[in-house]
């Protein structure tokens, strides 16, 4: 410790000296300057810094609460999922007679329907975007089929697609 005194004595009676010299006025000018300055350190390198990471913690933390509250309905509707895959599990006829009432209920022509072991490959050449994700969803909710991939190419004309690939298999 008293190295670092004697270190910067000279420094500090430099510093008093210069002080002195300085008239009254100037001193209160630079005692105010070094109060402004005080508080400028305070707000920039302490006060700033800490607000900033309160704020990023509340986006976080609302961050994980969306994301839980994502998984919980995502948990709630897989729950409501199940309990129809159960209920539709009685609907009647072939797997590929299912597959053909829906394509009939939703006016969808099939191009091909395929057995591949224990799913079906099902294709169709053109049909607007909307229905297909309406048939793909009556297969699922009121047919008690489980679709396992899909493959849809996007054509030219605006909204039709092409389901190149939908493997659908029975849930029961």
């Amino acid at each position: 410790m008293d190295k670092l005194k004697a270190i910067f004595e000279p420094y500090r009676q430099l510093a008093y000296n210069r002080w002195q010299q300085f008239n009254s006025r100037e001193q209160r000018l630079l005692s105010a300057l070094a109060i402004v300055l005080a508080i400028a350190f305070l707000y920039f390198i302490i006060w700033l810094p800490s607000s900033q990471s309160v704020i990023q913690a509340e986006n976080r933390l609302k961050s994980q609460q969306d994301q839980y509250q994502w998984v919980q309905q995502a948990i709630a509707r897989y729950k409501s999922m199940e309990g129809r895959s159960a209920k539709s599990s009685t609907v009647k006829g072939s797997l590929s007679q299912r597959i053909n009432q829906a394509a009939a209920q939703y006016d969808i022509e099939l191009a091909r329907i395929q057995p591949q072991g224990e799913e079906y490959l099902v294709t169709v050449d053109t049909v607007p975007f909307n229905q297909l994700l309406q048939f793909m969803n009556a297969l699922e909710s009121n047919f008690g089929l489980q679709l396992t991939g899909a493959d849809i190419a996007r054509l030219e004309q605006p909204g039709s697609v092409r389901l190149r690939k939908l493997l659908v298999k029975d849930v029961s």
